[in-house]
């Protein structure tokens, strides 16, 4: 009986062997057709981080993620497998290439373009779409435009200062919304904000308590213009990775949280798990005497996005090193030209390395790295 569990063990072993060096294989396959610097998309991830954000999120509260920190079909459509129709865009251009995708209730969280009309025209006659109006001076001329028909959202600024009405500005919020509410191609639908405050907050307590305070602005707003049936739109990964009750909020628009980044991982906004998108660079020049590693990998892959990690200046963190059985390693890239990047080893023998390896290296800021990133990008 034990010679018969002994022999049943061992095939385990070879099978859970063999699936372990098929796995490895190929994986190292994928990696083999590497040439250039290439943006990695784990698709598993960023599945993860969709479903966790929804499953934070009431009934009465609309999940309509921003998609310009992907900006992609092959995320967009991980989003529609997972039931998501309703989506945020930063420009028209983005809007007509995700509409072409299936998507038909798409708002632009950015301030409305007098000069786009003609685009918006398109873009409405099939589209569910929704506008965002800054200031008084937008308002009155798309109320002109009588041939786009959409929702409109007033932008209230509450404290980031960057485009929108001030929160306490009641006099301009209010003719903004009679403007829009007699005009008879727009429909008011309320309040949008983006506090982007919380990018520059380095603790998760500094983070609650912007992102309360934003919220309780706009739920004043809302309650003091409540006779036009205002919602109220909010959208920063921080800040909505952070809530547990989104009480009284109608709807949330975050974007980053879908691939994360360094940004976030030195906040504690997320795990290195949690980490969907890293940038694969190879090896061009070692040298020993400085314990430095040039890459192929500068600005116009990364952005010259940095963050401080412990006084140094920080334009991204590697963290594996592919191809060695311990892959796993911590070293920064310190210094970045337009293609170059150089990192400055700490942790790591320098005679570990050699021309050509390959490094997995986790960007500063995730929407950017994207962006340039466009048609050098792997999903696996």
């Amino acid at each position: 009986m034990l010679s018969y569990l002994y022999l049943y063990l061992t095939k385990i072993s070879i099978i859970n062997r063999l699936i372990c060096t098929f796995t490895k294989n190929n994986h190292m396959l994928k990696y083999s057709k590497i040439k250039s610097p290439t943006f990695f998309i784990k698709k598993s991830i960023a599945r993860e981080n969709i479903s966790r954000m929804m499953s934070k999120l009431p009934n009465s509260c609309t999940f309509r993620p921003h998609f310009k920190t992907h900006n992609n079909k092959f995320t967009a459509k991980i989003f529609q497998e997972l039931g998501i129709d309703k989506i945020t865009v930063s420009s028209v251009e983005m809007a007509m290439n995700f509409r072409s995708l299936g998507f038909r209730d798409i708002t632009i969280a950015f301030p409305f373009n007098p000069r786009e009309h003609k685009r918006l025209n398109k873009l409405c006659s099939n589209t569910k779409l929704g506008i965002t109006i800054s200031n008084i001076q937008s308002a009155k001329a798309i109320s002109k435009m009588q041939t786009i028909e959409a929702s409109a959202w007033i932008e209230i600024d509450t404290g980031y200062k960057r485009s929108g009405i001030s929160w306490d500005n009641y006099e301009n919020i209010e003719e903004c919304i009679k403007i829009i509410h007699n005009t008879k191609h727009l429909k008011f639908l309320g309040f949008i904000n983006h506090n982007g405050e919380t990018y520059y907050l380095h603790e998760k307590s500094e983070i609650l308590k912007s992102t309360k305070e934003s919220i309780r602005k706009m739920l004043e707003i809302k309650n003091k213009f409540s006779k036009y049936n205002a919602q109220i739109s909010i959208g920063d990964t921080p800040g909505c990775s952070f809530l547990t009750s989104f009480e009284g909020i109608d709807e949330i628009r975050p974007g980053n949280f879908v691939y994360y980044d360094l940004m976030m991982l030195e906040k504690g906004v997320c795990t290195i798990n949690n980490v969907a998108a890293t940038v694969l660079c190879q090896i061009v020049d070692i040298n020993p005497e400085r314990k430095e590693l040039v890459i192929h990998g500068g600005a116009i892959h990364f952005s010259k996005e940095l963050i401080d990690i412990n006084g140094n200046k920080v334009f991204g963190k590697v963290v594996k090193h592919i191809g060695r059985e311990k892959s796993d390693i911590e070293e920064y890239i310190y210094s970045l030209s337009q293609e170059h990047g150089i990192i400055k080893l700490a942790n790591t023998d320098v005679s570990n390395f050699k021309i050509g390896d390959l490094l997995e290296i986790i960007p500063v800021h995730s929407c950017l790295t994207a962006n340039l990133m466009k048609g050098k990008t792997l999903h696996y």
